[in-house]
């Protein structure tokens, strides 16, 4: 008994391996912040910081400390 290689050779009803779904649910998008993580941190706590600069906060926490 050998293998023949040539004509005549047809494979049938064979798996050689699972199907592939190549649809778009299977192939997931990576994002922004997934391809560059300490870029969108740093951004973030860059905005953050600002917004805690602005002069509104010392009215809040003299608001806060005169419930106090």
């Amino acid at each position: 008994m050998g293998i023949k290689i040539g004509d005549n050779n047809k494979i049938q009803n064979s798996m050689i391996a699972e199907k592939i779904d190549a649809t778009k649910d299977a192939i997931k998008k990576i994002t922004f912040f997934d391809k560059h993580p300490v870029i969108c941190g740093f951004l973030i706590s860059l905005v953050a910081g600002i917004v805690l600069l602005f002069s509104f906060w010392e009215k809040l926490i003299s608001f806060l400390e005169g419930l106090f």
